[in-house]
């Protein structure tokens, strides 16, 4: 038997099977019926307060990127004018 039938017997057995049945919806109703938020924990906290520096240090970061490259990329299309209007 070559691979290919293989991969032929594998897929009709696999469009034989079924998906498991999986019903969340008592246990998501129960929590939200609770109307309790469970405490944030010390691990949670810490990657809040990195994912805020890290925000912090980005956006400042990114602004100051996109000016260099405005700046950087100012020249060339004075450059690609300046021969076009030669030719």
């Amino acid at each position: 038997m070559n691979w290919e039938e293989r991969i032929e017997r594998l897929a009709a057995r696999a469009r034989c099977e079924s998906p498991p049945q999986v019903d969340v919806t008592y246990g998501v109703l129960a929590m939200l019926t609770t109307g309790q938020a469970t405490p944030i924990t010390v691990p949670e906290r810490l990657w809040m307060w990195l994912a805020a520096g890290s925000a912090a240090v980005a956006v400042p970061a990114a602004v100051i990127a996109g000016i260099l490259h405005k700046a950087a990329t100012s020249p060339l299309p004075e450059i690609v004018d300046s021969i076009m209007w030669a030719m």
